[in-house]
């Protein structure tokens, strides 16, 4: 999965797979199609392809990111959870969290904490984790957030309880607004 572009040339050859164009034809299809479907796994496989850094610059030069940010906003419950696995899988880069940052992300990630969905909770508390080794971390711990995920401490759901640990956590000592 994580990969070198040397180790990509080598198993692909000279011609090999153009990662950008690829991204570029997943994002021109979502943005012109009239399927739901199609949008659906287009974003499920852009998600997944936000798990390897090597292509975090296609990523941001192809504006997913902000694709991911909108989509969070969806009424496409699919919509809403593929766009947030794939910002969660690029919220660990400093440069990808500065986009999110700059797109008033943080806002809209805060949120999940509080669904009822147990797998929007876990995939926004570990975007929360990883937002805390950015340049704002007093944003990402604010006091209203705190005690929100000291609620998600007495979860049933485990994951959830322990990803609420890491969080307050990783968060103690941070001052936060």
């Amino acid at each position: 999965m994580f990969t070198t572009r040397k180790q990509l040339y080598r198993k692909s050859g000279k011609k090999g797979v153009d990662r950008f164009e690829f991204l570029q034809e997943l994002v021109n299809e979502f943005y012109q199609s009239n399927s739901l479907e199609s949008q659906e796994q287009v974003l499920a496989n852009l998600a997944n392809f936000a798990y390897d850094p090597l292509n975090y610059d296609y990523i941001r030069e192809l504006k997913i990111i902000e694709l991911f940010l909108n989509g969070l906003q969806s009424r496409n419950p699919f919509f809403v959870e593929y766009c947030l696995k794939g910002i969660c899988n690029l919220s660990n880069d400093p440069l990808n969290q500065q986009i999110i940052f700059k797109h008033n992300g943080l806002n809209h990630i805060k949120e999940f904490v509080k669904s009822e969905n147990p797998d929007l909770v876990k995939h926004g508390l570990t975007t929360l984790i990883f937002l805390l080794s950015s340049a704002f971390p007093s944003d990402v711990a604010t006091s209203d957030l705190i005690a929100q995920i000291q609620l998600l401490k007495h979860s049933e759901n485990q994951n959830i309880k322990n990803l609420a640990n890491i969080f307050l956590e990783e968060s103690s000592g941070i001052s936060s607004g």
